[in-house]
């Protein structure tokens, strides 16, 4: 027993400290569709010019040198994964990958995908295409499970 007055801490609310949260790891939602980039000037030069004000943004004169169709593919994709991260937070990591790079090279044969986007979740399951609602459901199904990648160790995919 504490002599003088003296007050006994036991957890970190009596010490003022707010209880720890706990943590979920976020699900890995990989989306593999290609990303455009446009021929210009050397990236320095690019950077002065759209601060300055002139001209078109670097990433917007890229995506205009593309046939309309894919730039309304662009924009879809960009419209979603931001909707994603706004719904779903801290929960869900996105990583958007060019299936033109190495990595995306790789993930393609990895996970057999041949239409793009593809959405990869958790690498365990799979959605192809626009296919927003079904989506969905895997996100919500992934934050059921709250299982996760294992760094190389990678399950089945459902589809």
């Amino acid at each position: 027993m504490p002599d003088r007055g003296e007050r006994v801490m036991i957890g970190r609310e009596d010490r003022g400290i707010p209880p720890k949260r706990q943590t979920v790891n976020p699900i890995r939602l990989e989306v593999i569709a290609p990303t455009f980039e446009g021929l210009g000037i050397c990236t320095s030069c690019e950077l002065v010019l759209a601060e300055a004000g002139v001209g078109t943004s670097p990433a917007t004169r890229a995506l205009e040198e593309y046939p309309q169709e894919w730039q309304d593919d662009y924009r879809r994709l960009t419209d979603w994964v931001y909707d994603l991260a706004s719904h779903y937070g801290d929960r869900l990591l996105i990583k958007v990958i060019d299936p033109q790079s190495p990595e995306g090279l790789l993930k393609s044969l990895r996970y057999r995908i041949r239409r793009y986007p593809t959405f990869v979740i958790d690498c365990k399951r799979k959605v192809v295409g626009w296919q927003r609602e079904q989506l969905e459901v895997m996100l919500n199904l992934a934050l059921l499970d709250g299982s996760e990648c294992n760094g190389g160790e990678h399950g089945t995919l459902a589809e």
